[in-house]
């Protein structure tokens, strides 16, 4: 890629790619909800986009008096958010796009845009129960100030995964490093790394220490405390944390696949010992 192609894969990373997929974590985060400062921002300096955040996009009347309807539709929303993350991320449909339709510095681009996209369709047309299950905030506060101690508390619990993505350097998580790399004169300039610890491509190292010996995902794991340990919980919450586990239990499975290509043995031996998300089974071995 050239100069000018790289600036528009990076400009397209930045405004459709993986920033704008993490508005999912801090929609869930707000219980469902867009936070409104991030509305307001958007109002102010950036009403192009405004359209974007005007949630939810439709409202079907169809599902109105039925609560498993809706239920069973937002099912299928989390189910296309999960087909297309997984499909999108398997080898051969890296092969195909690499082949006929993009440059293969900027698949990784390409599959944070699809999850935004994605994303996009669970906030945009999810059909809301309006069924609170408990709020624990003083009602003395108002919207924003809930907003802002959900995703205070959110963000703390979410620090042990900002470490694993931080581990696996983030410009190369969200596919940055990637636009800038393939040359030698055209490096990322936001990173310093050369070689990161990966785990599924370029060097590969198994990483078993640290947050890795709880559990073989702790990103998993701990963008699920985050949601699920709350002041503020709906039922529409709620069972999105369970469709997301439930995606989960599909996608890992096809996920470790390529670790156990890439790996062998030494990845069987660590499916064996140590739990995909939940360490249960450890925790219960270190206090026998």
């Amino acid at each position: 890629m050239n100069s000018i192609t790289r600036i528009i894969w990076l400009s397209l990373n930045l405004f459709f790619g993986a920033p704008l997929a993490c508005l999912l974590f801090a929609w869930a985060a707000c219980d469902m909800q867009v936070p409104l400062d991030i509305k307001d921002f958007t109002s102010t300096y950036l009403p192009i986009f405004n359209p974007i955040f005007d949630v939810p996009y439709v409202h079907i009347n169809q599902l109105s008096d039925s609560i498993i309807a809706k239920l069973i539709f937002n099912a299928f929303l989390v189910a296309i958010f999960g087909f297309m993350h997984t499909l999108f991320a398997q080898e051969f449909v890296h092969n195909i796009l690499s082949r006929f339709l993009f440059p293969k510095q900027a698949l990784r681009t390409v599959y944070c845009m699809i999850t935004s996209m994605t994303a996009f369709i669970i906030i945009g047309f999810w059909q809301h129960t309006h069924i609170q299950l408990w709020n624990f905030l003083p009602k003395t506060m108002n919207i924003y100030q809930q907003q802002r101690i959900l995703l205070i508390l959110y963000s703390i619990i979410f620090i042990p995964a900002w470490y694993v993505i931080i581990k696996f350097n983030p410009f190369e998580f969200c596919g940055v490093k990637q636009i800038f790399g393939q040359s030698e004169n055209s490096k990322c300039p936001f990173s310093s790394v050369d070689k990161s610890e990966n785990r599924t491509t370029g060097t590969p190292a198994l990483i078993t220490s640290g947050l890795f010996r709880l559990c073989r995902h702790p990103l998993y794991l701990f963008t699920i405390l985050a949601w699920a340990i709350t002041p503020v919980m709906s039922l529409d919450r709620l069972v999105f944390i369970i469709y997301i586990c439930l995606y989960a239990l599909i996608g890992i499975p096809v996920e470790e696949r390529k670790l156990v290509q890439i790996f062998g043995q030494a990845y069987v031996n660590y499916q064996k010992h140590v739990p995909a998300i939940f360490p249960v089974s450890i925790i219960k071995t270190k206090q026998n």
